[in-house]
């Protein structure tokens, strides 16, 4: 899948609470914003830098290596490098046009569909 075509990828609206951690292990509560198969939008107060790899803990999904690919005044978008990134988008999954607060427990093969 090419960056544009990841691009184009629906954002699932999320409220997820988790972590930021630096290479330097600082550490830096965080709020998911979104999610797509290309990564995710976070809002977090990080002194991060463009390129800067990061760990993403999520609260009750996991741990994902992370790379931030962009930063605005609305957050912080980052490209998940490791982690299954198709389970990440799977677990707001469900949430119709609501916002996603919590992940949704996925079962035993979260790329089932």
């Amino acid at each position: 899948m090419t960056d544009q075509d990841k691009r184009r990828d629906d954002r699932l609206p999320v409220l997820w609470h988790g972590k930021l951690t630096t290479e330097d292990d600082r550490t830096f509560d965080c709020e998911v914003r979104d999610v797509s198969l290309a990564g995710t939008l976070i809002t977090c107060e990080a002194n991060v830098q463009m390129g800067d790899q990061l760990l993403l803990t999520i609260d009750k999904i996991g741990e994902f290596a992370s790379v931030v690919k962009w930063q605005g005044s609305q957050g912080l978008g980052l490209m998940i490098l490791a982690g299954p990134d198709l389970v990440l988008k799977k677990f707001a999954e469900g949430a119709g046009d609501q916002i996603s607060e919590t992940p949704r427990d996925i079962g035993a093969d979260p790329l089932a569909p």
